[in-house]
C-alpha cells in the first residue's frame, strides 16, 4: 500500500468514528436525492483535515496527493467534502494555473450535490482566485460542461469577486463575464444551475443595477420563475413588482 493510500484510509477511518447517525439521517433527507453520508458537521470534517496536515507535516503536494486519493474512493458525502478539506490552504500560492484543470476533473466526477459543489467553489476555489484574479475568466467554459455541477460552479465561484477589494486595490469582474455567464445559462434545464444564475445576478445587481435590470428585462421570456425571482430578490419593491409584472405578460 501506498504511503498515499494508508493516509487516506487513516483518514476516512477518523471520519467514520466521529459520525452520528442521527444527522446521517437528517442530512440525507436534506437533500433531494439520495445520498449516502456519515454524519459528521463540516466544521468537524476541515478539523480533522487539519489537525492530520499538522500531525503529519505534509507538503502541498501531499495535501493535494491526498485529496485526489480521497475523492476517488469516496463512498460517503462527508469524504468528499474531507478531500476538499485538505487542500483548501494549500491552493493559495503553491499551485500553478494548471491547477483549474483537476478542478473541472473534480466537478465532473466526483461532486454529486450542491452542497458539495457549493464547498469546492468557497472553500477551495476562492482562495485560489483570491490570489490570482484574472484566472477567473479562464472558467466561463465550464458552463459547457456535461456537469450540471461544473456549470453551477462556473457561477458560484465568481459571487464572492463580484466587487471584491485585494489588498489596496479593488478588483470588478468584467460584467460581460457575469452577464455572458447568465446568458449562456438562462435555457439550462437544471434546477440548481437556475439557482446559480439567480444568485449571481442578484449580487451583480448590488453594484451594476441597471445592467442587470436591462438584462432581466431583455430575457424575462427565457427567465424560469424561481431565477428572476432569486435575481430580483434585493431590488427595490417597485422594481421587483414591475419585473414581475412584465414577466407576466411575457408568459
Amino acid at each position: 500500500m501506498s504511503a498515499t493510500h494508508a493516509m487516506t484510509d487513516e483518514l476516512r477511518r477518523t471520519l467514520k468514528a466521529r459520525s452520528d447517525p442521527r444527522l446521517a439521517e437528517a442530512t440525507r433527507r436534506y437533500f433531494p436525492t439520495d445520498i449516502r453520508a456519515l454524519g459528521v458537521p463540516n466544521a468537524e470534517v476541515r478539523r480533522i483535515a487539519d489537525a492530520f496536515i499538522q500531525e503529519r507535516g505534509l507538503s502541498p503536494e501531499d495535501r493535494l496527493a491526498v485529496t485526489e486519493a480521497l475523492l476517488a474512493r469516496a463512498t460517503h458525502h462527508e469524504e468528499v467534502l474531507l478531500g476538499f478539506a485538505v487542500v483548501r490552504k494549500a491552493v493559495g500560492r503553491s499551485f500553478d494555473e494548471s491547477l483549474l484543470d483537476r478542478f473541472r476533473f473534480w466537478l465532473e466526477h466526483s461532486v454529486w450535490n450542491w452542497a458539495q459543489c457549493d464547498d469546492l467553489c468557497l472553500t477551495v476555489l476562492y482562495p485560489f482566485f483570491l490570489t490570482r484574479t484574472p484566472a477567473l475568466t479562464r472558467i466561463q467554459h465550464w458552463t459547457g460542461s456535461r456537469s450540471p455541477w461544473c456549470r453551477r460552479a462556473a457561477n458560484v465561484a465568481l459571487v464572492k469577486f463580484v466587487s471584491r477589494r485585494i489588498r489596496s486595490s479593488s478588483y470588478m469582474l468584467p460584467l460581460d463575464v457575469i452577464l455572458g455567464n447568465a446568458r449562456r445559462l438562462l435555457p439550462d434545464p437544471e434546477p440548481y444551475v437556475q439557482k446559480s444564475v439567480g444568485w449571481l445576478l442578484k449580487v451583480a445587481a448590488e453594484h451594476h443595477r441597471e445592467a442587470v435590470v436591462a438584462f432581466i428585462q431583455e430575457n424575462i421570456s427565457g427567465m424560469q420563475r424561481d431565477t428572476l425571482r432569486y435575481a430580483i430578490e434585493r431590488l427595490e419593491p417597485e422594481q421587483r413588482k414591475s419585473l414581475l409584472a412584465l414577466e407576466y405578460k411575457a408568459s
